[in-house]
């Protein structure tokens, strides 16, 4: 059995020649490709899979399916045996056969082997396996049929037919392989994906989308309806593998972000190998196309009853695999690619967040970390989108360049130096890309921080009246922002137009210099290896830009990942415990004798920048199970002292040991400014501890929490940590006598919580009067320095800082020490668990009907952002350019019809400069499209709608944040405002570009024949339904995946303002295990998402494989027109292409639209704070009296009918809302320049009524008309103009964004000189710290000022506003000022709470001497400031209970006001 019948089939073919119709292989080139190759690479390849699964546990059950498969794969190793018996047995085999049959029964043992392994312990179909009997199928079925027509005798036929039965069995073998394992693996189904359990067809085809696909397509979806994420694409073993490697490497400080991209490289190398083989299966396909056009071509040129029926048949059959091929590579290709990118945004924001949480605190920027972990990482994800790309284009135009050369031989160098021109001016443009690219985002980063800073702090924004100020300078943002993007832009249009070029002018010049002869297969073949070398190299100009921005963005992160750490440079010392003061509750008596000091500080020098020392000589001991105070001016260092003890310190020289007990422990530490998430009152306080009722009612009770309690909050976080070591910074501020009184004692008492636990406590303190309850103290000078330190009575005789501050011991002192439990303060415990305030409201902006099927009116929205003749000009362009790039190839068509007759009508260069026309219109068109959508509409559009989004912010009402998420509110202005400059202008212009091709090409392809027509109705109905089955669900994950960002950035906001209380409590690896998921769950949607597009792009190319098949088939069997069947098979070459793109730009689209739609929702659905009627906007001058009335008047912060909700439930604790009134029936007459200060317990109303005022709080309705200033009913006046009118000073400061300059922080208006600038900083003695640090004009960081300085600093903005308010009067009236000349109102709220009495007399002589005329309305509980005040208002629970002079009421038995005076001077 030799099959020996024709002589060709000795030789190498590979197409066999003489004998079976000339259309076949020849038996040795089969042997050899089909057969012994595929099987020897299979059994190396299956040897080492099978030694892996070896050393797996089972994972799947199932004995049916397994028994099923193992007599499959039995029987079919038994033919392959019979199959091996047969080839010998003849007196003159042929060898090949022989060694064939020999290395494919040997396969078929290792198939046995392998299935069974596979079944049991991979939880998917055998990939491996199934690739492997699918291409060998394809393989046998050609052999198959050579088999039989080569078969001369009886036992040649019986081989043939136990071959052929071998090939039926290994068909069924695939059938049975497919089957999906998920009933029987041995895992929770809903904790897995079905993409882990799809083999190679499932995956390919994205059949595991299906089941979504139907959900989507029937319900609104949720987060819970998407697929878990695989195992392998979890965040946090990718972020630690690539913060080894990035540390591990030699190449840090590289450039360019190379080190990092090395790094991410060697953290994903097996996920970014894995494409390179599907790709470059792609490659061979894409080539096999002017292959099949040249066939096809040459045969149809052949007169018909020539012409082989089979070779027809053949060709077909080739068209099948071809675009079958394409379409399944392509698929494989990018789901391999789409996980690695996802992979890569995980590992990258999880990289960022860990290093957030280990850099020093003066290098974590809220601006640059958000910024990097959004924007830079989105940015990085698209230009690493075609990663691929490159390498496998460069090999594609190698491969196309030298197929040309065959075709028309020297002329091949003419597109060569066009692309070698191109290449030039493409690199020479990309060398101003990432420059522009870097301008852009740093840009983008100042932009973001500064919105997401007035957004934290709205509400001392409007109280400053800094509102609309800052609104102007974020949209000019805003807008140099655009101008930035339009320079980048710009640069990336010429680039993408160089990369047309060669496309447009390459076929031109080759025609016009070849010197063979052209007809029509010369020239569509030529045209086919044409756009195959062009082609690639217009997709490396568009995708090089984003590719060196992506490397820039990979240099930002690179830089910050690559910051010095922050060094604890505490060091524990070792010690023998006490069992008794070790054990948790104790409730011993403090000893009396001195006890062993748990922190020993020396020789310690402190700063926070070098050779800038903030605290030096520091000598110190912190007694252990003792209360030590800190005290000192403003600015001596008590806060830095606080961070030295939490090993926060950048810069540091000295030596700190600790007792070994805390070193590696958690210490409870309360911020001056409280720290705060966004979650419940519970949530905060317990953090990431495991909840103990008990120590819940505990510090509820010590702390007595009520409304108004943000510091509070904080304190009962630090004393529900377990630990023996607190560190609380300035906690009593702001808190009234009464108040402070209790919760001092409840906490720090000699009966007080951490008195019973025998804590280690250090409190910094501006109350004085509590100095003699501490068992140590710390005196800090204005130098940095400790001027003393000691118990109290020690320090009252050594003459220095405490003894100047006239203490003495009372009798008050000793009565304290000797009370008893506070048994008998009022009981806190339950009560306090049901407080009204503010519920987060963190949902969706967009309507639930509108998320599967969309919405007309954004469309509508967005148009009218972008100008009429904008969109013209576009249009018109975008027509240009369909028409004239297609119109080529009919041109192409009449040119080769023409030359093809007897007599030519035209000669070449008629036809060729014709041609040359409409390719350079082409490329005109594509020019100024994308400038018109580049440079104008973009830059109109991102203006307007950045500009409507603020607005809507800026006049919010304060409820909106206190009861709607901040990450949410920022996300609409860093990743919407992103995707509408990032991706609205690529989808937008390419969508509209592609959209006419697409058109062009369809009629170009119908061209070929007249039936193929018919089936365009057809197609546009699969179409149509294609995308809505995909729209509805594609929609609702996209908004679910820019939904799911919003926790993630809202906790990583959180943790960048709270991270010294995180690293103190330690709750860092609770934080990034927190992160992690909130990540990875953010992760799902974004990969379903590009998964979804796949399966889109999948099916279309499926289409586009239909149609070819049609075309081929018509072209074939009806004998269509040679020239028209070359243009279209051209043409269909890209438009399956064309056409994945305009679903790729339509889904970016809708992406990017779906941020238009938030904002527009946004800008419909919160109310501004504004009321018809409020427009009356009173001259400049006003008010120049500052006469106020206020009558009757009550005012709620919410629902006034709203239950009151559990202290435990989710509430937001920044909410404000009480279910009662915050203000009952308030009446005040303040008389022009009064001097009016309100006093009373914390939640009385006090602020309430500065916020009434300044119309932050609205009142009842039916009081709306009882407040005026100066004659003019408050109801009437513009909001904003009455808050610019009145000077505020908030309690807490507001700064601009670091690396805004001090004169920028100072007068954010613009309308001071440096001159008037320095002079308000020298009267507030904040001068000579800022010409330390370079003046005015130099950057400027709110951290580096202390809390009493950022008062200062406010008392100093105030200031310069009414100095520049006196300047403006005078040269509006030309007369020097007078009293009447320099009125107004003055509002201040606890301005003076974190400083000192020295400071807090200067700032009162300030105050008197700068605002002398003014009426002045303060809240204050420092109750000595204010007994040179006029009148004294005493309000409680929203009401004024008292009012008259300070001084005739603290000499008032019964006096409320005295009631307070006496318990603020109860020391």
């Amino acid at each position: 059995m030799d099959f020996s019948g024709c002589v060709d089939d000795d030789s190498f073919g590979p197409a066999v020649h003489g004998c079976r119709d000339n259309f076949d292989f020849t038996i040795k080139f089969e042997n050899i490709f089909l057969s012994i190759i595929p099987a020897s690479l299979f059994i190396v390849i299956a040897l080492g899979r099978i030694i892996i699964l070896s050393r797996r546990p089972e994972a799947v059950s199932g004995s049916i399916l397994r028994g099923v498969k193992l007599a499959a794969t039995n029987a079919y190793g038994a033919l392959q045996l019979s199959l091996l018996i047969f080839s010998t047995d003849s007196t003159k085999p042929r060898a090949l056969l022989v060694t064939s049959t020999v290395v494919s029964f040997c396969s078929s043992i290792c198939i046995i082997g392998l299935s069974f392994l596979e079944h049991s312990r991979s939880a998917r179909p055998s990939i491996l396996l199934n690739a492997y009997l699918l291409l060998t199928v394809l393989f046998d079925v050609a052999q198959t049929r050579t088999l039989w027509l080569a078969s001369t005798n009886f036992q040649e036929l019986i081989f043939s037919r136990l071959f052929t039965v071998s090939v039926a069995v290994k068909a069924i073998l695939i059938i049975i392989e497919s089957q999906h394992k998920s009933r029987w693996v041995l895992w929770d189904v809903k904790g897995h994906s079905p993409e882990e359990t799809s083999g190679i067809f499932g995956l390919s085809a994205f059949t595991w989308l299906l089941q979504m696909f139907l959900v989507g397509y029937t319900k609104i979806l949720t987060l819970d309806d998407l697929f878990p994420l695989d195992g392998s694409m979890a965040t946090e073993a990718l972020q630690l593998r690539l913060m080894d490697n990035l540390r591990s490497s030699k190449s840090k400080g590289q450039k360019r972000g190379f080190g990092l991209a090395k790094a991410m490289a060697k953290t994903l190398k097996i996920p970014l190998l894995l494409p390179i083989g599907p790709r470059a299966a792609l490659i061979a396909f894409k080539f096999c196309q002017p292959f099949l056009i040249n066939i096809l071509l040459n045969y149809l040129e052949e007169p018909s009853d020539h012409a082989s029926k089979n070779r027809g048949y053949g060709l077909i059959g080739a068209t099948i695999l071809i675009y079958t091929g394409i379409a399944v590579f392509t698929a494989l290709y990018w789901y391999l690619h789409e996980r690695t990118l996802c992979m890569s945004r995980g590992s990258l924001a999880g990289a960022v967040y860990r290093k957030t949480t280990e850099a020093k605190i003066t290098t974590i920027g809220v601006s640059a970390a958000i910024t990097l972990m959004s924007a830079d990482v989105e940015r990085i994800r698209l230009g690493f989108l075609n990663l691929h790309e490159f390498w496998a284009n460069c090999i594609e135009v190698g491969l196309a360049g030298w197929l040309l050369y065959r075709q028309l031989g020297a002329a091949v160098a003419a597109p060569l130096i066009i692309v070698l021109c191109c290449v030039i001016g493409g690199a020479f443009g990309n060398k101003f890309t990432g420059r522009r690219q870097r301008a852009w985002m740093n840009k983008i980063q100042k932009r973001v921080g500064l919105t997401a800073n007035i957004i934290s702090n709205m509400k001392h924004l409007k109280i400053s009246g800094l509102a609309l100020p800052v609104e102007e300078l974020i949209q000019n943002m805003r807008v140099d922002e655009l101008q930035a993007a339009s320079r980048f832009r710009t640069v990336n249009v010429i680039v993408i137009v160089f990369g047309y070029v060669p496309l447009a002018l390459a076929p031109v010049i080759t025609f016009a210099v070849t010197s063979r002869t052209l007809d029509a297969t010369t020239i569509f073949t030529s045209i086919s290896y044409l756009l195959l070398l062009t082609d690639p190299l217009s997709y490396l100009f568009q995708n090089s830009p984003n590719l060196l921005a992506a490397f820039a963005c990979f240099e930002r992160i690179q830089t910050f990942l690559e910051k010095d750490p922050r060094v604890d440079f505490r060091t524990p010392r070792l010690h023998i415990p006490d069992p008794e003061l070790e054990k948790y509750g104790s409730s011993s008596e403090v000893k009396e004798s001195d006890p062993e000091p748990l922190v020993t500080i020396t020789n310690g020098n402190f700063g926070w920048e070098t050779n800038k020392t903030t605290l030096k000589n520091i000598n110190l001991e912190i007694p252990s199970s003792r209360l030590t105070m800190v005290v000192g001016p403003v600015a001596s260092g008590k806060s830095t002292l606080c961070k030295v003890l939490l090993g926060e310190i950048p810069e540091y020289q000295a030596q700190i040991t600790m007792n070994h007990s805390i070193a590696s422990r958690r210490v409870g530490y309360c911020d001056q400014t409280p720290y705060l998430s966004n979650a419940s009152i519970r949530a905060n306080i317990i953090g990431f501890s495991p909840f103990n009722q008990q120590r819940y009612k505990d510090v509820i009770e010590a702390t007595m929490l009520e409304p108004d309690l943000a510091q509070r909050v904080s304190i009962a976080r630090a004393l529900y940590l377990h630990t023996d070591f607190f560190v609380f910074d300035d906690i009593l501020s702001g808190i009234d006598a009464i108040t402070e009184e209790k919760v001092f004692t409840r906490i720090f008492g000699l009966h007080g919580l951490l008195r019973r636990r025998n804590a280690t406590v250090v409190l910094c303190t501006n109350t004085l009067r509590r100095l003699p309850f501490a068992n140590h103290i710390v005196a800090l000078g204005m130098d940095g320095s400790i001027v003393e330190q000691g118990s109290f009575q020690k320090l009252l005789t050594n003459w220095k800082y405490v003894q100047d501050l006239g203490f003495e011991p009372t009798d008050d002192i000793i009565l304290e020490e000797s009370h008893s439990p506070i048994e008998a303060e009022e009981s806190t415990g339950t009560e306090l668990r049901k407080i009204a305030i503010g519920q987060p409201v963190t949902q969706s902006l967009t309507d639930e009907k509108k998320r599967m099927n969309g919405d007309s009116a954004v469309y509508m929205h967005y148009m009218k952002s972008l100008g009429k003749r904008s969109i013209a000009a576009f249009l018109i362009f975008g027509v240009g350019w369909g028409f004239s790039y297609n119109f080529g190839n009919i041109w192409l068509t009449y040119w080769s019809k023409d030359i093809g007759s007897a007599h030519p009508r035209r000669t070449n260069y008629f036809y060729i400069g014709i041609y040359a026309l409409l390719q350079l219109l082409y490329l005109a068109s594509l020019f100024f499209s994308f400038m018109v959508c580049y440079r104008t509409m973009v830059r109109v559009s991102g203006s307007k709608l950045h500009k409507a989004a603020l607005n809507t912010v800026i006049n919010a009402p304060l409820r909106f944040f206190a009861t709607t998420d901040t990450g949410l509110v920022t996300n609409l202005f860093s990743q919407d405002m992103t995707l509408i400059d990032n991706e609205m202008p690529v989808a937008l212009t390419n969508l509209v570009l592609d959209s006419f091709n697409a058109l062009g090409m369809a009629a170009v392809i119908a061209t070929s024949s007249p039936f193929l027509a018919i089936t365009y109705p057809f197609l546009f109905a699969i179409l149509y339904w294609i995308q809505k089955f995909y729209l509805r669900t594609s929609r609702q994950v996209r908004l679910l995946d820019l939904e799911a960002k919003g926790p993630l950035y809202t906790h990583f906001l959180d943790t960048i303002r709270g991270v010294t209380t995180f690293r103190a409590f330690g709750w860092v690896q609770d934080g990034i295990d927190l992160n992690n998921r909130l990540l990875d769950t953010s992760q799902r949607p974004t990969y379903l998402l590009a998964m979804v597009q796949r399966w889109l792009s999948f099916t279309l190319q499926m289409l586009v494989a239909i149609l070819a098949v049609v075309v081929v088939t018509l072209a074939t069997q009806v004998r269509s027109s040679t020239a028209m069947t070359g243009a279209s098979l051209v043409t269909l070459m890209t438009f399956g292409d064309v056409l994945k793109y305009i679903i790729r730009w339509w889904t970016q689209l809708e992406t990017s639209i779906g941020a238009v739609s938030r904002l527009k929702s946004f800008g419909e659905k919160v109310r501004s704070e504004s009321l018809d009627g409020e427009d009356v906007k009173p001259p400049r001058e006003w008010p120049l009296r500052g006469a106020i009335e206020i009558s009757g008047v009550s005012a709620s912060y919410g629902d006034l009918n709203g239950p009151a909700r559990d202290l435990t439930s989710k509430d937001n604790i920044s909410g404000e809302a009480s279910q009662t009134l915050a203000l009952k029936d308030l009446t005040l007459s303040i008389q022009p320049g009064e001097k009016v200060a309100i006093c009373g317990r914390s939640g009385s109303g006090k602020s309430s009524t500065i916020l009434l005022l300044l119309r932050l709080l609205e009142p009842v309705p039916s009081y709306f008309h009882t407040m005026t200033i100066d004659d003019i009913p408050l109801h009437k006046l513009d909001r904003q103009t009455l808050r610019e009118r009145i000077i505020a000073v908030p309690q807490d400061a507001v700064f601009l964004p670091d690396g805004c300059s001090v004169m920028a922080n100072l007068d954010p208006l613009n309308t001071s000189n440096e001159a008037e600038c320095r002079s308000v900083l020298e009267t507030v003695g904040l001068w000579k710290f800022i010409d330390e640090r370079g003046g005015l004009n130099e950057e400027f960081s709110a951290d580096t000022l202390s809390q009493g300085q950022k008062q200062l600093f406010s008392l100093a903005r105030a200031v310069l506003k009414r100095r520049i308010r006196v300047r403006d009067y005078e040269v509006d009236f030309g007369v020097t000022t007078s009293v009447q000349g320099r009125g107004g109102i003055l509002l201040l709220d606890e301005v003076s709470s974190s400083v000192d009495q020295d400071t807090d007399r200067a700032m009162q002589t300030v105050i008197k001497e700068e605002f002398e005329s003014y009426t002045i309305i303060m809240v204050s509980h420092r109750l000595e400031i204010v007994m040179d005040f006029d009148t004294v208002v005493v309000m409680e629970e929203g009401s004024v209970v008292e009012s008259g002079n300070p001084r005739t009421l603290v000499d008032t038995n019964g006096s409320r006001f005295k009631e307070l005076w006496l318990a603020g001077n109860n020391a």
